[in-house]
């Protein structure tokens, strides 16, 4: 293996990604189709959700550290100096209607660094927030816009439209289909049907990924994020208790809390050939043995109340994640970095306007209320 110091990390240039001619008219297509499941949950709920991550977990409040010492090739953008800047974290589970946490699929946690200052990656962006958007599997389910718009608009459409039993049901059933039969042949289910039937295990024990790369100043990159304090780490693969409830994932969350702080790292994998590593298909594996993660941060949780009604609401109706919110330093890439940046626009225009909601970016980690 080629020592870290020796490898030749891909600079970035804008020319590294590659857009379809037509994919701006294929997020028309799917904005449109989101905003039928954004007006069918406002009927449903009586309330505007977010078209993912529309469930909350719990909202903390924390401190993310840059450490001296970083390798020049890490020490980028908000990185480029040591120093501390407070966080609010929202966890969240990915699907864009309330279900309950018994149910399997993909997490997420949203992380909102405050005190960030330089260029910023959109031209109207006035904010000093610096927003990571990460998930529980570490790839993307879909390549890019066009892949999301015919396998995952059809999904989409129809998880918003079945209940929890009957998902409950088919989750059972696949897992049977994967066990007895596909694993007896070698195979395995599609990534987009495998996460319905992953372990449903506590939220605050399992790494989360950028899952599509970002610029990482000259570099570009993925990020992780990894449980690293004993309590924490210890929780890595729990299961949660099938009896638990349907808010199992907040209850296990405030329980932590309550007794616990926890520490993880926030590390950088940086891309050394986009041939292994490409920047416009994010359902590509960038190998380890190339490139591997490396820390750049940790975020540090002390003991909190992370769900009171008063955080909670601050946390659902007033703040917005967007990994474009930040630093040009930070600009995501690739197709669906380029989908979501106008699918998350679209969904929490929608989602404040219905609540009569004020939409505001922190100055200061204090308006997160205790």
């Amino acid at each position: 293996m080629t020592d870290l110091a020796e490898r030749a990390y891909v600079r970035y240039t804008p020319d590294l990604e590659t857009p379809r001619a037509d994919e701006e008219q294929i997020i028309d297509r799917i904005i449109t189709a989101l905003r039928g499941n954004n007006e069918r949950a406002y009927r449903t709920y009586k309330r505007g959700l977010r078209d993912a991550h529309a469930k909350s977990h719990g909202i903390l409040r924390g401190e993310l550290t840059v450490p001296a010492g970083l390798a020049p090739e890490l020490a980028q953008g908000m990185f480029a100096e040591p120093g501390s800047y407070p966080v609010i974290a929202r966890l969240s589970s990915t699907s864009g209607v309330i279900r309950s946490d018994q149910l399997r699929g993909v997490r997420g946690l949203g992380i909102k660094v405050l005190g960030v200052h330089g260029p910023r990656a959109l031209p109207d962006d006035t904010a000093t927030t610096q927003d990571f958007i990460m998930v529980t599997h570490r790839e993307f389910l879909f390549a890019d816009a066009h892949a999301y718009l015919k396998i995952g608009m059809p999904t989409a459409v129809a998880l918003a439209r079945i209940p929890d039993p009957l998902l409950r049901r088919g989750s059972t059933l696949l897992a049977a289909l994967n066990q007895r039969v596909l694993g007896r042949f070698g195979k395995r289910l599609p990534e987009n049907l495998a996460v319905f039937v992953a372990p449903n295990t506590h939220l605050l024990g399992e790494p989360f990924y950028s899952s599509a790369p970002l610029r990482w100043g000259d570099y570009v990159a993925k990020l992780e994020y990894v449980p690293v304090s004993p309590e924490a780490a210890a929780l890595r693969g729990t299961t949660i208790d099938p009896k638990a409830g349907v808010n199992a994932h907040q209850d296990s969350v405030v329980d932590f809390f309550a007794q616990h702080g926890a520490t993880y790292e926030l590390r950088a994998q940086l891309c050394t050939d986009v041939g292994r590593m490409p920047i416009e298909d994010a359902t590509i594996p960038w190998p380890e043995e190339d490139s591997p993660h490396r820390t750049v941060a940790t975020v540090r949780f002390e003991p909190q109340d992370p769900y009171t009604p008063e955080r909670r609401a601050y946390g659902d109706d007033v703040l917005s994640f967007n990994s474009w919110r930040g630093l040009d330093a930070h600009r995501p890439l690739g197709s669906i970095n380029r989908l979501k940046q106008r699918v998350y626009e679209a969904s929490s225009n929608f989602r404040h306007q219905v609540n009569n909601a004020p939409r505001i970016e922190p100055g200061d980690v204090s308006e997160l209320p205790d």
